[in-house]
């Protein structure tokens, strides 16, 4: 049965084994339209095993089981949502050390592929259903008087579906008004109970009723993308946009929040799953069939069947043909959106029939992403004047749009992103209310015709654009774009931006020259700058467009002793390449960096030194969160007040580093130690230490004067004032490779709670541990966090220990594989 908790319960199992190192868990969510081959890659992927050579099913199948029998640790193949059984073998789980654990709807299935051990799961009873009901509530949702007995009667209607029952009481979250719940009552006592569909989709239909029309409308238009796939917040705000299923606001920022609060309502509600990193959402298979069933016409919402958009949705898959040609009789009149889109590689290919102009008028969006199109007759868009949303990105094939494009009036947002073979677009002069154009990494050699009077224009992304790279776009141009708040133009800058241009603008990404910069006296409130000196081409990142940050990269750039001025607003700055420069930051200039977050320094073969003594200094560490330095082999030190190893005590003043998470050097061949004991007992909060290829670094955390003379949270001192124990509570991950001179990594005992893994190789000079692994009055007490060691076998047997036990109990967890989990 659909939504009784399978994917729940098998998460759970999932994340528990997680903890345990003798197993390797990966997680594969199968779906209705699966096929072995695309499973074979999916398992290959977590593998990292490519299979791309490979066509042939038994001959990919032998790859994975050679890969399944190289691993030491048994491993634990997750199948979620299996419709249809297939061989085992197929997936190389005949190896000696694989088992497969699958969640599905069908008894037959698990029959048919022989499972061992079978758990049925049931509804929930009436208690388990009302524990659940009133957990998902929350405590903001007080029952009085006879509110409970209404709200267990609302929850018995669910049927014992644990999807019903969070969707439903989702749904009522913070309601107390008892007309409320009796309305709801009535509701839900209509709900039919012949099938399983015919049961869920109803009560999910309740909750969608529920919805203000815009929330409904926005609700529908998740389900253009893919079953089971991982949807960018900000991409479907974007599409939310560009549709204008919201209402306008003054700015983009503001239409932005506007579509987050409608997100964070429909995650509320349980219609959409929020992913662990928070920045994409999913729906569930079955509201996601719920949704399309609306779409489609086949179920009867709280609105007119007029008022309901009519959806044409096609997720193409591996298994389907190589060449998918569109069907002219799915193309009918009332159709509002349509959405072809592919999530594998190569691109499926698609053909549109010659001549052929599809009658929808009401079409307002059409998304065209991930495939390959060779051509679009120009009669395509003929009779779609009503089009608003034409997203054509990451298209293959396509060298030029049809002549007919330039007709589409009503556009709002013409997406040509990534549409690598893209040359030619048409005159867009007539498209006055195109709101958002992007032909980022395309190579047309010119901008369109007429794109200079795009009056309406709001955001302009023209990022990798050959036609930018090739030509300057005269000065003033950008002037005429009097509502332009977005501008994109990374990573060329053969565009002249001046401040007025900067002034108007809410985001900013592109280049600058220095000497532009330092004319700038005012800043968008979100800017990621390249700013170069020495040629008009900066460094290409993989960048994120929907990242809004405050973030500066000097590149090539004849800084002298560092930069006399920056944004005080700025979270994150890299400096690449700046070789004559000596000294990064002054302390005039560290004190009015208070929001820094993230600090890069790459390739600066004469820096000698961050920043210069002094109090102030350290007030800017209170904020920073990750440290970055590569190959920078005449730095000596990090600031002074760092490492006191040279000079005086010196008391570190509270709260530095504070909020330090990753710190990573490399590269910088001229110091000795990182730091004292006494600052890595301030690292509160420090996760991630790796250092690597530094060959003259010799201590990673130096005793130093004065140690102790800061105390802090993370430390303990002996009567006679010495560090004994440094505690670093969030630390997961130590990484120390190739420091032939590295001898010590912390005479201090360190305690670390969290730590997962500890990665050791070519520093044959270490000949200790830390004593956080190993207790000389007893047995080691080893975090329970503890993953994996990772070393060379040499090294591993000549470490020398402080208790003879402590080797034996870390055995378990080294391992000589480098890398991977």
């Amino acid at each position: 049965m659909g939504g009784v908790g399978k994917t729940t319960l098998a998460e759970q199992i999932h994340n528990h084994l997680l903890e345990n190192t003798q197993f390797k868990v990966y997680w594969i969510s199968v779906s209705q339209d699966f096929t072995v081959k695309r499973l074979q890659g999916d398992v290959a992927k977590h593998l990292r095993l490519d299979l791309s050579d490979v066509d042939d099913e038994k001959v990919r199948a032998r790859r994975l089981r050679a890969a399944f029998e190289k691993m030491e640790e048994m491993v634990v193949l997750m199948l979620d949502d299996v419709w249809e059984e297939f061989r085992l073998n197929s997936l190389g789980i005949g190896a000696r050390n694989c088992k497969l654990i699958l969640t599905t709807r069908s008894e037959e299935v698990c029959n048919r592929m022989r499972c061992q051990s079978k758990f049925e799961l049931k509804t929930l009873d009436t208690e388990e259903a009302w524990g659940l009901f009133e957990r998902t509530l929350g405590s903001e949702t007080v029952l009085d008087g006879g509110l409970k007995d209404i709200a267990k009667s609302v929850a018995e209607r669910c049927g014992g579906l644990p999807l019903g029952i969070v969707v439903v009481a989702g749904s009522m979250i913070g309601v107390t008004d008892i007309h409320e719940w009796r309305n709801a009552l009535a509701d839900l006592d209509g709900v039919g109970h012949d099938a399983m569909k015919e049961k869920v989709f109803p009560i999910l239909e309740w909750s969608f009723n529920r919805l203000k029309e815009c929330e409904r409308d926005c609700f529908l238009y998740c389900c253009l993308f893919p079953e089971d796939s991982c949807i960018k917040g900000e991409e479907l705000i974007d599409l939310f946009i560009w549709a204008e299923l919201m209402s306008k606001r003054g700015t983009r920022s503001e239409e932005f929040d506007q579509g987050h609060t409608i997100l964070n309502k429909l995650i509320r509600v349980c219609l959409l799953e929020k992913t662990k990193d928070h920045n994409h959402v999913k729906m569930h298979d079955l509201v996601r069939d719920m949704a399309i069933r609306i779409t489609h016409g086949n179920s009867k919402p709280e609105r007119s069947r007029d008022d309901v958009p009519r959806f044409l949705v096609k997720s193409l898959r591996q298994e389907d043909s190589k060449v998918t040609t569109m069907e002219q009789e799915e193309w009918t009149q009332d159709l509002h959106a349509v959405s072809f889109y592919s999530d594998i590689f190569p691109r499926i290919k698609i053909e549109i029939p010659p001549d052929w102009s599809p009658n929808c008028p009401k079409l307002s969006t059409l998304l065209l992403s991930d495939v390959s199109i060779e051509e679009i007759p120009d009669s395509f868009f003929r009779h779609m004047c009503g089009l608003k949303v034409l997203n054509l990105s990451r298209c293959e094939g396509i060298t030029k749009l049809p002549n007919s494009v330039s007709d589409l009036v009503n556009l709002t947002a013409l997406i040509l992103g990534c549409c690598v073979d893209l040359r030619s677009v048409p005159p867009l002069g007539k498209l006055k209310q195109l709101r958002d154009l992007d032909l980022s990494s395309t190579e047309i050699q010119d901008l369109p015709e007429g794109w200079e009077s795009l009056v309406n224009l709001e955001r302009l992304n023209l990022s990798n654009c050959s036609a930018v790279r090739q030509k300057i776009i005269p000065k003033g141009t950008l002037s005429q774009f009097h509502r332009l708040q977005r501008l994109l133009l990374l990573p060329y800058g053969r565009v002249q931006v001046n401040e007025s241009v900067l002034n108007q603008l809410e985001s900013f990404k592109g280049y600058l020259s220095l000497t532009n910069f330092y004319k700038i006296t005012r800043w968008p409130k979100y800017y990621t700058v390249y700013i170069n000196d020495i040629s008009t081409e900066g460094p290409f990142y993989k960048l994120d467009h929907y990242e809004d940050q405050q973030q500066l990269h000097f590149h090539q750039c004849k800084l002298g002793r560092g930069s006399n001025y920056l944004p005080d607003d700025m979270k994150k700055l890299r400096i690449s390449r700046c070789h004559n420069m000596k000294q990064l930051f002054t302390v005039q200039l560290l004190q009015s960096l208070q929001n820094l977050e993230t600090l890069t320094v790459r390739d600066c073969k004469g820096l000698e030194e961050i920043a210069a003594d002094g109090n102030g200094a350290a007030m800017i560490y209170k904020s920073i969160e990750v440290i970055a330095i590569f190959n920078c082999p005449n730095l000596k030190r990090l600031p002074s007040f760092l490492s006191t190893i040279d000079g005086p005590p010196y008391l570190l003043p509270a709260g530095t580093f504070s909020s330090l998470k990753g710190l990573n050097i490399s590269g910088c061949h001229n110091m000795k130690q990182l730091f004292t004991v006494q600052l890595l007992q301030s690292l509160q909060n420090l996760r991630d230490l790796h250092v690597d290829n530094c060959k003259g670094l010799e201590e990673i955390a130096a005793d130093g004067n004065g140690v102790g003379q800061g105390g802090g949270e993370g430390s303990q001192l002996t009567s006679s004032g010495a560090t004994a124990t440094v505690i670093l509570p969030k630390l997961k991950s130590l990484f120390l490779c190739w420091l032939p001179q590295l001898k010590s990594i912390c005479k201090a005992a360190l305690i670390c709670d969290s730590i997962k893994e500890i990665t050791i190789f070519n520093c044959p000079n270490l000949k200790k541990l830390p004593s956080f692994l190993s207790t000389i009055d007893g047995p080691p007490s080893l975090p329970s966090t503890l993953r994996k060691i990772r070393g060379d076998k040499e090294w591993w047997e000549s470490l020398q220990w402080d208790n003879p036990s402590a080797k034996s109990a870390l055995d378990p967890f080294f391992t000589t594989q480098r890398w991977g989990n």
